[in-house]
């Protein structure tokens, strides 16, 4: 069990409603809504040191008409390249360069730790790479000199990067790159602080709600699995409250499943997902497409078989049986009871944080984006509005709040 201070979490239909007020639903937005939705979302954007530089980039380029005349020529170029009677055997060429190059650098690095009784074999299979190479090198050459294509490839391609290095795009490509290296670093140690924030709000909060206060010191026999995939297709879960059976080698009664969204506009991605799984859990048969669950394990594409999950050195058995306890509202609504949400808060944008993000870098690199021109602000916002899945996160939460009770089992962690 994790331990910790209580977190600042808000639930409940009170705080669902509240996000919903405040929420800035681009599906239902029109041109002057847009329009003061990307004048806000602007500031934020720009303390993106990776925005900045894709936005320098774009304006670089757009101030450069030469650049694209020259890029729209290479693209010639290249077609008629690989039109060539020499093109395949070029192409053959420089993979087979590769793999050589990379079989020198391996064999070279292997030689200069290699022990002196081992270096004689070595150095014959370095110097047979290296002939190989020469080889291949002078053949590259007389195919380019007999493949006029090839060489005027090769002439507009170098004239192409002197003059990417003479306006700075190279640099200024290079500099993007270390950037969102940085980011990508700073982001998978952020991940493991929520995980382990999340846990404890599962012991916190839920695991209390589920087993009543009188039964609240009664945890012996739970556990929460986290990772939980029980060798199915499309069924990572993130986490699995569940009870242990008296009896060893028994399965397992599940209490709750809790998806995780970093971000509160990717809580459809996760009950889309889960919806699916709990027919597929349950046997709800008429809800999943059994091809898509075939595996090794379930050749069926049905749950109807006994499953395992390791963790801890623990072994937890699973039947469907373990899942009794998840059933659809009534009328054949969607499973709600028992399916808990923890997520973070932000506004509402009635698209998925992957769909912002393509956003942020359509208008970070879209050449011909005008947002002071209504005609192009207004091809922007039908873009943004095709990004949009038939049920996202305001809907819901609004589902949650339609049921009595179930807008609890939406945990938004509020910022500190």
């Amino acid at each position: 069990m994790v331990s910790s201070a209580p977190l600042p979490v808000a639930r409940g239909t009170r705080e669902l409603h509240r996000l919903l007020r405040q929420a800035v639903d681009l599906r239902t937005l029109d041109l002057e809504g847009f329009r003061r939705w990307l004048t806000g979302q602007l500031p934020f954007w720009e303390s993106d040191p990776a925005f900045v530089q894709r936005a320098r980039i774009r304006d670089l380029r757009r101030a450069h008409p030469e650049l694209h005349a020259l890029e729209r020529t290479c693209r010639r170029a290249s077609a008629a390249d690989e039109a060539s009677p020499h093109f395949a055997r070029l192409l053959q060429i420089g993979e087979e360069l590769t793999r050589t190059g990379k079989a020198i650098a391996g064999l070279s690095a292997a030689l200069a730790r290699a022990e002196p009784e081992a270096q004689p074999a070595l150095r014959r299979k370095l110097e047979g790479f290296q002939d190989r190479q020469r080889a291949l090198q002078r053949e590259q050459e007389q195919r380019t000199q007999a493949s006029p294509p090839r060489q005027e490839l090769l002439r507009v391609r170098e004239e192409l990067r002197q003059l990417r290095s003479r306006l700075g795009l190279e640099r200024a490509e290079a500099e993007l790159a270390g950037l969102l290296l940085n980011q990508g670093h700073r982001s998978g140690h952020t991940g493991g602080d929520f995980e382990h924030q999340v846990l404890a709000l599962t012991w916190q909060a839920i695991v209390p709600e589920l087993l009543g206060r009188a039964r609240a010191g009664a945890t012996s026999r739970l556990r929460v699995l986290t990772g939980v995939g029980l060798g199915a297709a499309r069924t990572e879960l993130d986490q699995l409250l569940i009870r242990q059976p008296l009896r060893p080698g028994q399965p397992v009664e599940v209490l709750a499943l809790v998806e995780v969204k970093r971000n509160l506009n990717d809580v459809a991605h996760g009950f889309r997902r889960r919806q699916e799984n709990l027919a597929w859990f349950t046997g709800d048969t008429a809800h999943y497409d059994s091809k898509e669950y075939r595996t090794r394990y379930f050749r069926s594409g049905h749950f109807d078989r006994e499953a395992v999950h390791e963790q801890d050195g623990e072994r937890f058995l699973f039947t469907r049986g373990s899942f009794r306890h998840f059933r659809r509202e009534p009328g054949q609504g969607p499973f709600l009871r028992r399916l808990y949400f923890i997520t973070r808060t932000s506004t509402l944008a009635g698209v998925s944080a992957a769909a912002l993000a393509r956003i942020r870098h359509r208008v970070a690199t879209d050449e011909r984006l005008r947002l002071q021109d209504d005609a192009s602000l207004r091809e922007l916002l039908r873009w943004c509005q095709s990004l949009a899945e038939p049920l996202e996160a305001p809907d819901v939460l609004r589902l949650y709040c339609s049921v009595p009770g179930r807008g609890r089992q939406i945990l938004v962690l509020r910022r500190p």
